[in-house]
């Protein structure tokens, strides 16, 4: 079974102080690239999801979107300099003695800076850890339901494809023995002009149609061809990640295409290449979104 690395999911979950909310989502990369948006007085958690995610993920650009909210409202700590107060209420009364002021007032404390420092409450974190685990854990099983999916779909449609090429590289075996059949007759018909009235030895003869045999021989790629494709087809049916293994089958399929294309001089086998080329190139364009 393959894996599409194409897909979406989402999750939520809630307890008495905390909401968690995740999105997955995942699109083609060479490798695995994971981007985490997190809110920065949560970027500890960074790890703990990064971790999640290259367990269920092998290859792939995978952005991941967690808002985190804090549902029950916590006391908040509040720290006063009592020091700086004192110097300042000493100070205060020596120029009230001097001049007509009045008295301090909260205004007058509340702008002095570093007078009043305000803490958020301690968070628990393996208790926030947890909430937010359980919703990264929930979205990336939907996430990889939507890729089970889509791989399965492109799996169908590379074995429809791969069935095709089987077929034109049984056409070109099929007609790779007449090439050479042809060949001798043309030469034949050549030479009887050429030559006419006089005669060539069968052996000089023969031996010129071997050599246009074994120089038009493709029956090595062709067999060549034959591993490829059974191998790529033995390959879909494997569970995790096999896109690079297709895609280097692929390579290797085209190498043994072009060398067929280049040695069979018959205008039936250059259609049939030709046609095995742009089939090639659907499969390697549909490869490219498989993990």
């Amino acid at each position: 079974m393959v894996f599409s690395m194409t897909g979406f999911g989402s999750a939520e979950v809630n307890t008495e102080r905390w909401a968690a909310k995740v999105e997955i989502k995942s699109v083609n990369h060479r490798y695995l690239d994971i981007q985490i948006r997190l809110p920065r007085q949560y970027q500890m958690l960074e790890e703990t999801i990064r971790q999640l995610i290259s367990v269920g993920i092998q290859r792939g650009r995978v952005e991941i979107y967690v808002k985190i909210e804090e549902l029950s409202q916590q006391d908040r700590m509040v720290k006063i300099d009592k020091g700086i107060l004192a110097g300042l209420s000493k100070q205060w009364q020596e120029l009230q003695r001097e001049m007509d002021l009045p008295d301090l007032t909260f205004d007058h404390i509340f702008q002095i800076p570093d007078l009043i420092q305000i803490a958020d409450p301690e968070i628990e974190w393996d208790i926030l850890a947890a909430v937010v685990k359980e919703a990264v854990t929930n979205a990336l099983a939907q996430l990889n339901a939507m890729r089970t999916i889509e791989g399965q779909r492109l799996a169908q449609d590379l074995a429809e494809k791969m069935d095709r090429i089987a077929q034109l590289a049984e056409e070109i075996e099929n007609r790779a023995p007449q090439v050479v059949i042809n060949y001798r007759a043309r030469l034949q018909e050549r030479l009887d002009e050429l030559l006419s009235g006089t005669s060539l030895p069968i052996e000089r003869f023969e031996a010129e149609v071997a050599l246009f045999a074994d120089r038009c021989s493709i029956d090595e790629e062709l067999v060549r061809l034959s591993s490829h494709i059974e191998q790529f087809m033995e390959t879909l049916k494997q569970r995790g990640p096999v896109g690079r293994k297709l895609d280097f089958l692929i390579q290797e399929m085209n190498r043994e295409i072009n060398t067929i294309g280049s040695k069979a001089n018959d205008l039936h086998i250059t259609k049939a290449v030709v046609e095995l080329k742009s089939e090639l190139e659907k499969v390697r364009e549909q490869v490219q979104n498989l993990e």
